[in-house]
């Protein structure tokens, strides 16, 4: 049975387990699998990178990602103060839950607000998992057609 190589296309379904105790997996709203490149990071499921080399289709691999190669370490430079008139004036902002703030006309931006000071907004723009190591379960499903032969055949 062939296995996965760098550079090969496969679709995969994952289970995502982080720091904080939440879970997402891409079997519990139904998605379809995901597909990747073996080798390449993507941005659903960062820091697996290679982690899929060697696998045969049906066959399940947990790789931990460090927060870093996950989705980065927190960064303080990432906390600025706006002003309350980026958010829309019917937008209620409630500290420690996501809002859509206004970053240039038509362009808006999801923050997370630290702090609401009447005219004046803290917000942190780090990804919401920012600083979270991740363990990632993922299940490769198939290798598909056209990708990349590298002539190894497993066992």
């Amino acid at each position: 049975m062939r296995t996965s190589q760098l550079g090969d296309r496969v679709q995969v379904h994952f289970v995502q387990r982080f720091a904080d105790g939440a879970i997402r997996s891409s079997r519990e709203r139904g998605d379809a699998p995901l597909d990747l490149t073996v080798g390449t990071e993507h941005p659903r499921l960062p820091g697996i990178g290679a982690g899929l080399v060697g696998l045969t289709v049906g066959k399940t691999v947990t790789i931990s990602v460090p927060a870093a190669q996950a989705y980065g370490l927190t960064d303080p430079s990432r906390v600025h103060r706006v002003a309350r008139t980026r958010f829309g004036d019917d937008q209620v902002l409630t500290v420690g839950r996501r809002a859509r703030m206004q970053i240039k006309p038509g362009r808006v931006r999801v923050v997370r607000v630290v702090e609401d000071r009447g005219r004046v907004v803290v917000v942190d723009t780090n990804h919401p998992r920012s600083g979270q190591a991740v363990e990632v379960e993922v299940e490769l499903i198939t290798i598909l057609p056209g990708a990349a032969d590298s002539g190894h055949w497993g066992p």
